[in-house]
């Protein structure tokens, strides 16, 4: 369900306590707009989780095709951040609010920050002046995702 694959052999799956946040088009197919939303890059740590969401993906465009070295099974779904729990009476599609944007970046930022995530300024800064922060699938192979924009790299330690 993430764009980073848990693989046993690799020893880079074990460091899976840090996760990017990005401001990302999603179909909202509720409502049949797109919205620009928060995602995560994966299912993370601690309490901000039961705040994520898996969403499956819809082509933004009919002319988009999978690239040969596309993840395309594995990025079938994002992660999205919503603005209340899961199981909450609010915690549903229809509910215009439901997602996190651009708009609820500094409250996300201070949660994070009171509920023991570290903002990782120094690699977010890297990650922005290498030009690597905003790739998105088309950049590198093609899949069905739109442009997105890093808002900011995080970790949660226990």
């Amino acid at each position: 369900m993430s764009t980073n694959l848990f693989d046993p052999e690799s020893p880079f799956s074990s460091y899976q306590s840090s996760f990017v946040l990005y401001i990302e088009p999603v179909l909202n197919r509720f409502y049949q707009t797109y919205q620009n939303v928060i995602t995560v890059n994966c299912l993370p740590k601690g309490p901000i989780a039961d705040m994520v969401i898996p969403i499956s993906t819809v082509k933004l465009s009919p002319f988009q095709e999978a690239g040969q070295f596309s993840m395309q099974n594995a990025d079938s779904c994002m992660h999205i951040l919503c603005r209340y729990k899961k199981g909450s009476p609010n915690a549903c599609m229809k509910n215009a609010r439901y997602f996190m944007t651009t708009e609820d970046i500094p409250s996300v930022l201070g949660y994070l920050t009171e509920n023991g995530y570290k903002i990782n300024t120094d690699i977010t800064k890297i990650l922005l002046k290498n030009g690597l922060a905003n790739l998105s699938g088309n950049e590198t192979d093609n899949n069905y995702r739109g442009k997105r924009k890093m808002i900011c790299m995080a970790s949660y330690s226990t």
